[in-house]
Order: C-alpha cells, then structure tokens, then sequence
C-alpha cells in the first residue's frame, strides 16, 4: 500500500541511478553513477531494479521497490515453508507471519525498500536453507552446488559478505554435526567451482570493457565497503557502546517476536530445541554469522535482516512448544502485554486526525475511525478467547502497517528533503529541456535529485571540468569565486548552495 507514494532517499536513488543509467548507456555489466565508475557494489541489485522498470513500464519508485518488498515477502514464505516441513504446520504459520511484522522492516526498511538489503537476505537466507534442506536429504552435491551458486549470486549482488557468510555457516554446521570431512569432499569442492565460475565469469565479462582489478583497488572498492565497518577500522570507544547496545537493538528489530523471548528463557527449552534439527539448526547459524556483526561497530541492523528470521524461528519455538504447557502465569504476563499493545494502539489511531502536521494528509479521518474500530475488534477477540493471543498481536501489526501507508508515507511524499529533492529535479527539467545539461567539477548534490533529473530528461547527467556558453551547469556555488555565470535556479544540499547556470565570456 502506497509503496510508490514516497520519493526515493537514502540509498534508494543510488539503486535506481546506477540501473537508470544500464539502461540510458544499453550497458548492462559496467555501473556508473552519474556517468562514473561505480565500484562499491557489483550490478545484480541494478539488474533486479531493471527487471522492475521492464516489469511496469516505467522507471517509478513503485517499480524501484517492487522486487525488494516481493524479496521479503520471499523470506517469511521460506521460513513458512521450512517450519511446516520440518516442525508443524502451526509453528510455521506463525514463523512466517513473524518474519513478516519484524518491525525495523515494517515501520523503517519496508519504507526505503528501493534499497538492496531485502533481496540480499532473501538470497542469503536461501542458502541458509539449502545447507539444512539437503543434508537431511543427504543430497551433498546439491547442496554445495545451491548453496554456493546463491553465495555467489549474493557475491555479486553485496559483495564480499556473502563469501562470509558461506564459510562461517558451512564451516560451524559441519564441525557441529561432526563431518568437518565433507569439506574436502568433491561435492564440496565442485560447489567452490560454480562459486568461482559464476563470479568470476562476470568479472572476466566485466574485464573486456574495463579492468576489473578496480572493483577491489579503488579508494570506494568492495574491500572498503566491508572493512570499514569492521573492529579494524573502528576504535574501542566505539566498540564498547555497540557490544552493549547490539543485542538490544536486535531485541527490538524483530518484535514483536522478541516478546516471544518470556517462553524461551526456561527450563527445558534447550533439551527441546535439540530434538527440533531445523530450530537447533537455526540458533546455531544466527549466534555463530551474528558474532560477527556483534564486534563491528559499523553494522546497521539492515546488514543482518537475513539472521533476522533464524531468531524468530528459535523464539517462536519457544512459544509453539510452551503452549503444551500447564503453567499459565507466563501466558498472562504475555495476554497482559498485548492488552497494553493494544490499548496504546488504539488510542494513537484515534489520535491520528488531531495531530497538527498531518492536516494535510486527505483521508486521515476515515482511515482513523476505521483503524481504531479494527483495533477494537481485536481487543474484543482478545478478551473473550486469549487463546488467540499471538495472532491477534500479528493482525495488530497489520493494522498498524496499513495506518503507517496511509498517513506517514504520504506525510513523508510531502515534506522532508527528499521531497524538495525530487521538486529540484523536476524545476531545473523543466527549465533545461533537451539542452546540454552537466555536473560541473566535484560538484556533488543529492542523488535524489541526480535520479530524478536523469529520469526526466532520459539521459546520464555527466560531470566535466570543461566550460562552455551554450550548456547548462549544476554547480556547487563555492566552485564558482572566480567565475562569471548567469544563475537560472538555486538549490540547496544540506549547508551547501547549488545553482543552476550557465557561464559569461570573459
């Protein structure tokens, strides 16, 4: 719901930039933004992004996220998929559904979903899911092989990451269960070879247009994009405050699931676990990637969505298994934290049309009245029949998902900088038609702008260093002391001016 209301920010527009000009320059294997080699990422994701252009059309914010919110829907049917095969039907409904009301997705990423986390987690958990699926299957073969062409799929799309990845979680999987040996196999080492064809197919490809030694030499390389993140680059002063702060952070990114964490903290809950191979399987990957991340005072909780749903498998064990129990007192503490959820919800979707900067959101009235009579409904189905506790928080998150649409995204589509970004854009389109239109020296303004330039005029908005009467220059106000120019508009980028010009003889 209003998915393409929004205008792209963050990262969103790099995304869409990058693929944009695949497309303007009919290069599919080299990225540039804005008319530059572009190293941080390799161009899977683009490709993604120009799969959703095709798909509708045209090159709107709705086609930009589409495959990135498909992407997530992705991961709570895996983990559905996994849960009803390998535990019950009923456990993987609610896994599912869980994974689905994450809430740093849902009310934050979900948002932002023109960026490239969520379909990397979708590939990144699938190769999760494969090491499990076909060892106890006891396919080897196919699962190194799928498990490494996603690792390299992932490869291409992040970058280093996933080569992480895929030796942190077959190399912790494998000792664990005791055949540390398979990985000499030559099942394993034919996984390695599809890894390392598919990769490095791309970079020989790559390399018949430009080096390919780039992509890891460059000041912006894939090295640097991981590294920096790391405890080498960071010092104790940062580390510290993150190694407190990162398990409650993630706590927070999967609730509602982390309140599931009152059944799991028990006894007896670990001799459960380890008669459920997929749940036992599932801890196990998520402490031993998650460490990593946990001493990276660089990590943002985007990075790890794909860990995300191993936690909510563990915890929601830990309810489906306790619910079998005869000790009610934790079911009430948990019906009474819904209640409350659900009290505080309500009273803010009745809230909603007194709140001074949403007057000018249309709608926000009707969708009021009718968020805060859902909201009641299910505090009624709570009270009379508890038993239905955690689905009513999940239908409560829905609810809260649908307000979120209606009124902040449309809030956002009309006020913030990404707003006055994309008006920027269209106001110097306007006024530069089909004339020659250049990024003049390190002039450097929002890639909103930058996106939404380029998509109006159909054409990559290159930078030059060259000055010429008859085009038309974005430059940083600050480049310009010693220059004579005539100003056609004026812009700001955080606390720097830009104008819109073109230069005077002398």
């Amino acid at each position: 719901m209003n998915l393409g209301v929004a205008p792209l920010k963050h990262e969103e527009p790099r995304r869409a930039l990058v693929a944009l000009e695949m497309l303007f320059r009919g290069n599919w294997i080299v990225p540039t933004e804005v008319g530059e080699y572009y190293y941080k990422k390799p161009p899977v994701y683009n490709w993604v992004v120009i799969g959703g252009f095709k798909l509708f059309g045209n090159y709107s914010e709705y086609a930009a996220r589409f495959w990135s919110i498909l992407s997530f829907l992705g991961m709570g049917i895996l983990v559905f998929l996994m849960g009803r095969r390998y535990v019950d039907t009923y456990f993987g409904i609610y896994a599912g559904l869980l994974t689905w009301i994450m809430a740093d997705v849902l009310f934050y990423f979900s948002a932002t979903a023109g960026e490239i986390d969520l379909f990397y987690s979708f590939i990144t958990l699938g190769s999760f899911f494969t090491i499990f699926h076909f060892h106890r299957k006891q396919q080897f073969y196919l699962l190194f092989i799928t498990t490494y062409a996603l690792g390299a799929i992932g490869t291409l799309t992040k970058g280093l990451p996933s080569p992480v990845f895929l030796a942190v979680s077959l190399g912790i999987f494998f000792l664990y269960q005791g055949k540390i040996r398979r990985l000499f196999s030559l099942a394993h080492f034919t996984g390695i070879l599809v890894f390392l064809l598919i990769v490095g197919g791309y970079f020989w490809w790559y390399d018949q247009y430009h080096s390919f030694t780039n992509y890891f030499t460059s000041e912006d390389s894939l090295w640097s994009q991981s590294s920096d993140r790391t405890m080498l680059k960071n010092s104790v002063f940062t580390l510290i405050p993150h190694l407190l702060l990162f398990p409650l952070e993630t706590l927070k990114n999967v609730a509602p699931a982390s309140l599931l964490l009152l059944f799991a903290v028990r006894k007896g809950f670990i001799a459960e676990l380890r008669r459920q191979p997929l749940v036992l399987f599932s801890l196990i990957l998520f402490i031993s990637n998650i460490a990593i991340y946990w001493i990276s005072p660089g990590t943002r909780s985007r990075y790890v969505y794909m860990l995300y749903p191993l936690l909510v498998i563990v915890l929601t064990f830990g309810y489906t298994s306790f619910s079998k129990s005869i000790d009610h007192l934790r079911f009430r503490w948990f019906h009474g934290i819904i209640f409350g959820l659900i009290i505080l919800s309500g009273l803010t979707c009745l809230a909603l049309p007194f709140v001074p900067q949403l007057a000018s959101i249309s709608g926000v009235v009707p969708l009021s009245i009718a968020a805060t009579l859902a909201v009641v409904l299910v505090l009624i189905v709570h009270l009379k029949n508890p038993t239905f506790a955690l689905l009513n928080l999940v239908l409560l998150f829905v609810i809260l998902r649908f307000v979120f649409a209606g009124v902040i995204l449309p809030y956002r589509a009309q006020n913030g900088s990404a707003a006055q970004d994309k008006a920027d854009a269209y106001q110097i389109a306007e006024i530069t038609k089909s004339e020659p239109l250049f990024l003049f020296e390190d002039s450097r303004c929002s890639l909103t702008t930058v996106f939404y330039l380029e998509r109006e005029r159909t054409e990559v908005l290159r930078r030059t260093t060259t000055m010429n009467d008859q085009y038309y220059y974005l430059a940083n106000r600050s480049l310009l002391d010693d220059k004579m120019y005539q100003v056609f508009y004026t812009f700001a980028y955080g606390d720097q001016e830009f104008v819109l010009i073109k230069f005077r003889g002398p």
